[in-house]
């Protein structure tokens, strides 16, 4: 009888330190996985400190504070946009171009209506800017590039926006946006 008293008293003992003793590893391995962070080869990353930005950190493996710091990953790679059309894929494998007319249709100086559709491409270069200093920064984008194709197409006539000049309402699309 007492030898099965003493094997409880010892249970009772180690248990509540094997306990701890789990707990402290679960929190060590916590801390320790979450002190490091991978920004992949297209990416930037941004290091905020309770919600505030701290600094641009390029690709590979960093070291951070757990729970207090935590990375934001930008992607950095050429992105894309369409403007005035939508692409889709059919059930049967095929690609398909719808006109979306509240974007696509513009007046000209001549007062004729035509369909113009564009793709714009752009690339995040200031991930801080990007993240925090507008809440939706692509719909801005494509606002703006929006903005500048209607006013450069309503001061060309419907024939230099057809055929002869393609090529410089390009360039003044680029350059107004940029």
């Amino acid at each position: 009888f007492n030898n099965r008293q003493d094997t409880n008293d010892i249970n009772r003992n180690v248990l509540p330190k094997i306990i701890a003793a789990a707990a402290c590893v679960a929190l060590l391995a916590i801390v320790f996985f979450g002190s490091f962070y991978t920004i992949g080869e297209n990416q930037q990353g941004v290091v905020t400190m309770f919600g505030q930005p701290i600094k641009t950190v390029g690709p590979g493996i960093g070291a951070k504070i757990p729970v207090i710091q935590q990375i934001r990953k930008v992607d950095t790679t050429i992105q894309g946009e369409t403007l005035g059309y939508t692409v889709s894929e059919s059930d049967s494998g095929t690609t398909e171009y719808d006109t979306n007319t509240d974007e696509s249709l513009m007046i000209t100086s001549d007062y004729n209506f035509v369909n113009v559709d564009f793709y714009i491409e752009y690339r995040v270069t200031d991930p801080q800017k990007y993240l925090f200093n507008s809440e939706n920064p692509e719909k801005i984008l494509k606002n703006i590039c929006q903005g500048c194709v209607r006013s450069t197409i309503g001061s060309y006539s419907v024939d230099d926006v057809v055929t002869t000049g393609k090529n410089q309402i390009h360039t003044d699309v680029r350059t107004g946006i940029q």
